[in-house]
């Protein structure tokens, strides 16, 4: 035997034993990492059921385990419509006398087939339904506290209720839920080392909340920044600055899209005490429905997001294009700030849920809707004037006259109704305007008109469409707040819950 061929033959045995290796420790990685999903699942994984109600079977850590080192990914929810919606929400856990309100509601979606992603984030103060009630409402973050609280519901039951909540304002199914507590948000942090954000504003707030209910000083200078576990839960949390709640939803989605880079980023993968120590954190933690099988699948999926490409969005109020506005309402025998859909339903939210990885559909919606240049004049069921109304049309885009005088106008039907009168159907216009006002549509023509009154041509030639509009929906639009400041800071910041723990809720 040669050298050479000697020589080629110790090659080929050192690099097989090096494969060997590397295979065994893939097999010890892998076992070790479904080991411990495994002993998690027990803590934090809420029984999912399928759509007739029964139990979804779950699978042992020695599947799980050989699903992290194959590429056999077990299908997620959502996946045959190339989308899985999962609703995270933030709540303050044990020790605090709220804590089970959920102040942090997001919409996560994840596009399963060019891995793009969007978050949504539903202010606290959303005015709801309480699902399983007899017309009772409150604010959305106390539906979980409400059905455990007042309604004596398990865990899962009371998160199925906020699914149905969340899926009636989005127009999406909810595929899976996470929560995700104080503690746990503080010790995710700490053991990715922290997370670097760019603070867009100087933040100063006196009013931060401290322990035993104190109040304590948070400031933080506007730049690039590296934020400790501590300081990132207070950048998440804080409210008292410029943008209020809606500012917070907004850090928040960067708090969450910086720790997801951190957490794929090569420093953690590779290192096997961080992600025990990482999934011991989860387990003491988390709430959810994502099953241990699952799981290998959601690493997977969330490895191939790109955060680069991710759309952020906040249901906010007060500028022009809100879709959300205020108002007061009683509950429980206080006056109390909530925040209700700018138009008279979440149609809008639907929208904007449906078409939130591509936002450019909406606009170009808007801009049709802008070439049609539809001339509107607005009836009102009571024949006055009304400031909201106009103000309310002017902030969906229109621009209209409310009860022209003068005009032969038809004679309206007593539910809300758009006309179109004229030759030419503004077929956007009139889509999005019968959405937003809850109305049917109706075309008349000058020359063949239904109503009771006839209409001349002479007098109705500059308008294209008549909103026929009741008192309901005028009073819907009266009761909103036109400024944040309309809605004194006492009663914003008041709490949900009651001396008792309970819930303040109102009978519609």
């Amino acid at each position: 035997m040669t050298k050479k061929t000697k020589l080629k033959i110790i090659w080929k045995s050192f690099i097989l034993r090096i494969f060997l290796f590397l295979f065994i420790l893939t097999l010890a990685y892998g076992g070790f990492i479904g080991y411990k999903l495994y002993k998690m699942e027990g803590k934090i994984v809420e029984i999912a059921q399928n759509d007739a109600g029964d139990s979804i079977e779950t699978r042992g850590f020695i599947e799980t385990a050989k699903t992290l080192i194959t590429n056999n990914r077990i299908p997620l929810r959502g996946d045959d419509d190339g989308r899985t919606n999962i609703l995270l929400l933030g709540m303050s856990g044990e020790g605090y006398k709220s804590q089970h309100l959920t102040d942090t509601i997001m919409m996560v979606s994840v596009n399963t087939n060019n891995y793009k992603s969007a978050m949504l984030s539903v202010p606290r103060d959303l005015y709801t339904k309480i699902p399983k009630t007899n017309g009772l409402h409150t604010k959305i973050n106390a539906i979980y506290t409400f059905s455990i609280k007042n309604k004596s519901l398990s865990s899962s039951e009371s998160m199925s209720n906020i699914k149905t909540v969340m899926e009636n304002i989005t127009g999406q199914e909810i595929h899976y839920y996470l929560t995700l507590d104080f503690m746990g948000f503080k010790n995710i942090i700490k053991e990715l080392g922290g997370v670097d954000v760019e603070v867009k504003n100087d933040i100063y707030d006196s009013s931060y909340p401290g322990p035993n209910y104190s109040y304590e000083t948070f400031e933080l200078k506007k730049g690039f920044q590296h934020l400790d576990s501590e300081t990132a839960l207070k950048y998440a949390r804080v409210r008292h600055i410029k943008g209020g709640d809606f500012g917070r939803a907004s850090r928040q989605q960067e708090v969450l899209a910086a720790a997801k880079k951190k957490a794929f980023s090569l420093e953690t993968i590779v290192n096997p005490v961080k992600i025990s120590s990482l999934i011991d954190t989860l387990g003491d933690h988390i709430k959810t429905d994502i099953q241990l099988a699952e799981i290998p699948s959601f690493i997977d999926l969330a490895r191939k997001v790109n955060v680069y490409q991710m759309t952020s969005k906040v249901l906010d109020a007060w500028s022009s294009d809100s879709l959300l506005g205020s108002t007061h309402v009683e509950m429980g025998g206080v006056m109390a700030y909530v925040l209700v859909p700018k138009a008279n339903n979440y149609k809008q939210i639907h929208e904007l849920s449906e078409n939130i990885f591509d936002l450019e559909k909406i606009k170009r919606k808007e801009t049709a809707i802008k070439k049609e240049d539809a001339k509107i004049a607005v009836v009102l069921e009571n024949k006055k004037d009304y400031h909201k109304i106009k103000v309310a049309l002017n902030n969906f885009g229109y621009h209209t006259t409310i009860n022209p005088t003068g005009e032969d106008l038809p004679v309206c039907p007593k539910e809300n109704t758009i006309l179109n009168i004229s030759k030419e159907r503004k077929i956007f216009t009139l889509d999005d305007l019968a959405a937003k006002l809850n109305a049917k549509i109706e075309y008349r023509s000058p020359e063949e008109d239904s109503s009771e009154a006839p209409m001349e041509t002479s007098q109705l030639q500059k308008f294209d469409i008549v909103a026929c509009l009741s008192n309901d929906i005028l009073t819907y639009f009266e009761m909103q707040n036109e400024k944040e400041e309309d809605s004194p800071k006492e009663i914003r910041d008041r709490s949900i819950i009651n001396e008792d723990g309970n819930v303040l809720f109102k009978k519609e």
